[in-house]
């Protein structure tokens, strides 16, 4: 009865409903390699906000990569929740709050498969190296490879794994899925 007192020509909006369309809120994640000849590393932002180099795929490496203009990136640590910035120096940081000027890059992708951000305010490039080197735009570890996130939250244990529901591959519902409709006048008491 509730259903017939709705007016007909109410309809819901479901936004961005196409998958084929759905790109407004786009996040990649993804660990940023970078290597030069003689050692690689992956870019972290450490829940302090330091970012620096780690040999191994850590919690502190996993990146949320935002589009935010055409071209443009955001760079979350998910781990740490900072967003990566850099200021006119280059000198790279994590902070808690977005600045456009100081943590929006612009995403170039390279012939070779690499891909290079540039800080859209000063024009710098996103670099693990060193400090002391003067030519910046030089170094090989400005170049990055963004790989897939491999790493699990938390891994299962024993016990969660004893846990899993029995699917019987053999019934018309393995996955138990099928449910019961029942009219609600069936059980009035009179």
């Amino acid at each position: 009865m509730l259903f017939l007192s709705l007016p007909c020509n109410q309809s819901f909006y479901i936004p961005d409903s196409n998958p084929l369309l759905a790109f407004g809120n786009q996040v990649r994640e993804m660990h940023l390699y970078t290597d030069n000849h003689r050692r690689g590393m992956y870019l972290q932002i450490t829940l302090d906000g330091h970012v620096s180099g780690s040999d191994s795929q850590t919690q502190y490496s996993v990146l949320e990569l935002k589009s935010v203009q055409t071209g443009e990136v955001v760079i979350i640590g998910r781990k740490s929740s900072l967003f990566l910035c850099v200021d006119g120096r280059g000198h790279l940081r994590g902070q808690s709050h977005y600045s456009e000027a100081d943590c929006t890059f612009r995403e170039l992708l390279l012939a070779d498969g690499y891909t290079r951000f540039i800080s859209s305010q000063y024009g710098l490039p996103v670099s693990l190296a060193p400090k002391h080197f003067q030519d910046r735009h030089a170094v090989s570890f400005t170049r990055f490879v963004p790989l897939r996130n491999t790493l699990s939250e938390v891994a299962p244990t024993a016990e969660a794994i004893g846990r899993q529901p029995y699917v019987n591959l053999d019934s018309n519902d393995p996955l138990g899925m099928e449910t019961a409709v029942v009219s609600p006048q069936i059980f009035m008491q009179k």
